[in-house]
Formats: structure tokens, C-alpha cells, sequence
């Protein structure tokens, strides 16, 4: 008989604030409509109104208590202090740290702009963010996930901005834990492998366009197919999987667990 695996129960977040950024899409949408299904209280943050008002409607109709929408951009120098000002007087059990990628290309073609901006999307961005929330982080049972990358594990030659800065990343989170750690806040990092998201048809249809020389359908098939099989699952996995293991790291089922960075890649990396 299958040893039967504990679920996060809804009680648990019941009320309970979360801070959720790049929220209104792929996988940071996911983990706050799983939060709100338990009737959570969320602060989503995005960039574009917009997304932000009708990713709240929908956050609303699944069941959240509330969903506050937070007009924020992440490379933004004044990121800190606009965070600081949202959430003054408001405590957080949990807080994701979420910022999309950067787009594909050859490490001998990236300009000072490309450098610029992966530095401020995937570095200190999310660094400036965690910092702003730190104090409002809920003691002993507060929780911290930064959504990251197999790059930081294993080469993606079509990706190698997103692993360098998503490692940088990465090393400093490590010294967060070990901060936050004497309150009793958990930091920890999940690096996703190929999910179905939007940021993955952009690469597909990079990665279709630098092998065949154009991105039709049956190219964009060949090209998923080849990702699929890298992993013994052989499929590319779903935004709803990350979400269930983000919010085991939310939750208290995950308390022993922190400073860690967990492989969700569908065993692709073979690092078992």
C-alpha cells in the first residue's frame, strides 16, 4: 500500500497574509490560486494593473479572503522603500519571491543591457523585495520560497544569464536562512525544470528558431518532445505541480526545512 503523503490543510492558511510576486501569471497565478483555495489572504504583486485586477477577481471567485494588489516592478532601484510603505503594519506567513526570466541567447552576444537587466530581474530585485518584508515575516512560523532554475545546477547554453544571476541568487538566499533563521523564518528555493508556462513558449520558440530556422508547429513539437525526454517522467510538467510544493514549504508539514534548494525537474538532472 502507498504511503499516504500529508496535504497542507486549509485551516493552515486560513486568514493568513501572503505576499505573491509575479502573481498574475505561470506559476506564481498557480500558488496563489492554490493559497486562495485554502482561504488565504493575499498581496499580489505585478507589474501591469491590468493583470493585477483581473488576477484578483478570479483569486477572489477561488476562494481567497482577500487580495490586495500591489502595482510593483521588480527591477525598479526604488523597490525597497515602495514595499516597505505597502506593508507597514502587516504580518506575512509566508512570502514568494518571483520574478519570470530573462530572455534566451549566447553568452559571447549579451549587452550591457541584458547584464543590467538580469542583474535587477533575478538578483537584486527579489534580494530588494525580501529585505523590504523581512520584519513584517511572521516569527517561528513564516515562511520564504523563491521560484529559480535547474540553470543553477547544470548549464542551459540557451540560458546562461538566468544561471549566473539565479546562482548569485541563490548563494545570498543561503544567507538569509541562516538571519532569518534566529526568528525562526525558513528560506528555502525550488528550482523548476520545464513547466508549462509563457516564459517557456518564448524559449521554445527561441530555441526552434537558432535549431530549424523558424518556429512552425511541427518544429515547436520536435523541440518540446526533445525537452520531454530529458527526464524519466518524459513530459513537461505543470505550474499547478510547483504550486503543491510551494505550499508544502509554506506550511508547517515543512518546518524542519530550510536553506535548501529543491529540484522539481521531473528528474531531468539525474541528481538523485
Amino acid at each position: 500500500m502507498p504511503y499516504p503523503i500529508p496535504q497542507p490543510s486549509g485551516p493552515e492558511f486560513d486568514n493568513c497574509n501572503f505576499w505573491i510576486s509575479g502573481a498574475t501569471s505561470g506559476m506564481g497565478y498557480s500558488i496563489a490560486h492554490q493559497l486562495a483555495t485554502h482561504g488565504a489572504s493575499l498581496w499580489i504583486m505585478a507589474r501591469h494593473r491590468e493583470n493585477l485586477q483581473a488576477a484578483a477577481q478570479q483569486l477572489r471567485q477561488a476562494g481567497a479572503k482577500s487580495v490586495t494588489c500591489v502595482e510593483l516592478d521588480l527591477t525598479d532601484p526604488h523597490l525597497f522603500d515602495s514595499v516597505r510603505r505597502q506593508a507597514n503594519k502587516v504580518t506575512f506567513r509566508g512570502v514568494l519571491l518571483n520574478g519570470g526570466g530573462v530572455h534566451g541567447g549566447g553568452s559571447l552576444d549579451f549587452s550591457v543591457d541584458d547584464y543590467n537587466e538580469a542583474h535587477a530581474l533575478l538578483l537584486r530585485g527579489p534580494a530588494l523585495l525580501l529585505q523590504a518584508l523581512s520584519p513584517s515575516i511572521e516569527p517561528r512560523k513564516g515562511s520564504v520560497v523563491a521560484l529559480s532554475s535547474t540553470t543553477v545546477r547544470e548549464l542551459n547554453p540557451n540560458l546562461p544569464l538566468s544561471g549566473a544571476y539565479r546562482a548569485g541568487f541563490m548563494a545570498l538566499l543561503k544567507a538569509f536562512a541562516e538571519e532569518l533563521g534566529k526568528n525562526g523564518i525558513r528560506v528555502n528555493t525550488i528550482a523548476p525544470g520545464y513547466v508549462r508556462t509563457e516564459k517557456l513558449k518564448e524559449l521554445q520558440n527561441y530555441t526552434a528558431e537558432k535549431t530549424f530556422g523558424d518556429a512552425n508547429s511541427a518544429h515547436l513539437k520536435k523541440i518540446e518532445e526533445s525537452w520531454a525526454e530529458l527526464s524519466p517522467l518524459n513530459r513537461i510538467l505543470e505550474p499547478s505541480e510547483i504550486a503543491s510544493l510551494c505550499l508544502f514549504l509554506f506550511s508547517q508539514l515543512s518546518s524542519a526545512v530550510t536553506g535548501q534548494t529543491i529540484l522539481a525537474d521531473a528528474g531531468q538532472l539525474r541528481l538523485y
